[in-house]
């Protein structure tokens, strides 16, 4: 008995010990490789004033517009964007008077949000504060709903910046490919400061009629000291990508959604059964699932309605959807709101912060509550305005010939977010065809 099971171990090492050598024969290689490309082109790298003299207005513009091999990229559609203000650095040119540089370089951000600037070098006085920074585009696309895009002069300190300095007087931009809207361009405006003692006497004036709004910063607080005078001040704009989305919702592998859904009584109930089953196909055709898709529900009528929180539920959101019972006025703005309230990234433990966040709205009407129609209006389009401002992607689909298209289109995100629905029958392929991940033409 010992010596069959000691052959049973040898003949169990034999095989064991020859399976590396069967696998050493054989190997397959995958080549792996990827262009990397800007999404965006700034061809400009430098704005000089020149000389100037204090309380002078002076305008500088530049142009931001989508790189070529991003026009081509049938994958992506547009690119968000952020412009911050950081200080400037350089190298000092020994025994110059008054000061020269050599050469400029970039700060590098410390890990207590200070700036730091590389060995060898010294921070130019601070030019930033005094910069505005206004987007003049006029092709009606650029962020039309979006706050407006405008900085002006004369905020935060004349020195010490910090990086919550950069980011809190940053200034966003969008270009959307699949609106036409492929360039942006940016007026950077100086307001020249004067130094302590050779101040006008209407120097307040000067800083309160052309400073930042709501900045009740004393005027004296923007003076330069005196020896900084003759000096070369600084700033380096930053442009830096915050977004890129791709066409149809189905590129995004996470995701959390808020069907916000008409349910007034201008809705019949064949209609009404129209709606329920394009719904129903759009949660089916993505999929919720625990690492994936998460959806939620809010409707409205006289009032509005939670549905149904966020969640990766299937069964759940085609229960909520197939609840829905018409009657009554048009309140979008309840609507919009409790759809937000989910949405928002402190709303736990139904919304996942960093995860996209997507408010698809379905009406046959226009808004006409709470209280009057222009009173209704406004209230919805503000609510859609600060659901954008929490970084909301808004679509809006609107039903029949009754509603105002254009209305519409401003509480969507851009014309590209607004789908026009000869009628209920029509709704069910545009939300499917959302779902999707087609490169676009």
């Amino acid at each position: 008995m010992r010596k069959k099971i000691f052959l049973g171990f040898c003949a169990l090492s034999t095989a064991v010990a020859l399976v590396p050598l069967f696998a050493a024969f054989e190997a397959h290689v995958i080549n792996v490789t990827a262009t990397i490309e800007n999404a965006l082109n700034v061809p400009l790298n430098e704005l000089t004033f020149g000389t100037v003299f204090p309380q002078e207005k002076l305008d500088q513009s530049f142009d931001v517009s989508l790189s070529q091999s991003f026009q081509g990229e049938g994958r992506v559609d547009d690119v968000t964007y952020v412009i911050r203000q950081k200080p400037k650095c350089g190298v000092l040119e020994p025994g110059t008077d008054p000061v020269a540089y050599s050469a400029f370089l970039q700060v590098t951000d410390a890990s207590d949000g200070t700036f730091v600037c590389p060995e060898g070098s010294v921070e130019l006085p601070l030019l930033c504060p005094y910069l505005s920074k206004h987007e003049i585009t006029t092709d009606g696309q650029v962020l039309q709903n979006d706050p407006k895009p405008d900085l002006g002069p004369f905020h935060g300190p004349i020195s010490d910046w910090t990086l919550q300095h950069s980011l809190v007087f940053q200034v966003a931009g969008k270009l959307i490919k699949s609106a036409g809207d492929l360039s942006d361009t940016w007026n950077i405006d100086l307001k020249v400061p004067c130094f302590t003692g050779n101040c006008a006497q209407d120097w307040e004036k000067f800083v309160h009629d052309n400073g930042e709004d709501g900045d009740e910063t004393p005027a004296d607080a923007y003076i330069q000291p005196k020896d900084r005078e003759h000096q070369l001040f600084g700033c380096d704009l930053w442009l830096e990508v915050t977004g890129i989305s791709l066409p149809g919702l189905g590129c995004n592998e996470q995701l959390d959604l808020m069907l916000v859904l008409d349910r007034s009584g201008s809705i019949d109930s064949g209609e009404l059964t129209t709606l329920k089953n394009a719904a129903n196909a759009f949660i089916t055709a993505l999929a919720p699932s625990t690492a994936g898709v998460h959806t939620g529900q809010s409707s409205f009528s006289t009032a509005g309605t939670l549905d149904l929180h966020l969640t990766d539920d299937a069964t759940a959101a085609h229960a909520a959807v197939n609840a829905l019972v018409s009657s009554g006025r048009t309140n979008l703005y309840q609507g919009i709101s409790l759809a937000k309230g989910e949405l928002d990234d402190l709303h736990v433990p139904h919304e996942r912060p960093g995860v996209k966040d997507v408010m698809i709205i379905i009406t046959d009407g226009n808004p006409n509550e709470p209280t009057s129609e222009a009173i209704a209006r406004a209230l919805a389009k503000s609510e859609a305005d600060v659901a954008r401002v929490a970084g909301i992607e808004i679509f809006v689909v609107g039903i029949g010939g009754d509603v105002d298209a254009a209305y519409l289109q401003t509480i969507a995100d851009d014309p590209a977010h607004y789908f026009a629905a000869a009628n209920f029958s029509d709704l069910q392929a545009i939300l499917t065809g959302l779902t999707q991940c087609n490169p676009t033409p």
